[in-house]
């Protein structure tokens, strides 16, 4: 079964990368722990792991918004992103 990451409307396809960036991270870590090499797996097989761990600790993605938030450059980046977003709706 396919998990699909939480939408919140504050959320930015900024932090939603950082998150799942923040996600390999930590199943990168998981993996070093038990002696398993993450580089014997595909870059498919750590995305998938990424991303269930995601949808497991959600509380990433609030901490990627925050990152972002509080990142000059990534909150230009973000609200320019918006900005074109907007723009193309009409």
């Amino acid at each position: 079964m396919d998990q699909a990451i939480p939408t919140v409307p504050h959320i930015t396809a900024h932090a939603i990368v950082l998150a799942r960036s923040f996600a390999k991270r930590e199943v990168k870590r998981h993996w070093h722990k038990q002696g398993i090499r993450w580089r014997d797996f595909e870059a498919s097989d750590l995305a998938k792991a990424a991303k269930s761990y995601l949808s497991e600790h959600p509380e990433l993605i609030e901490q990627a918004a925050e990152t972002v938030r509080n990142d000059p450059q990534l909150r230009t980046l973000a609200e320019r992103q918006e900005r074109q977003r907007r723009g193309n709706r009409r």
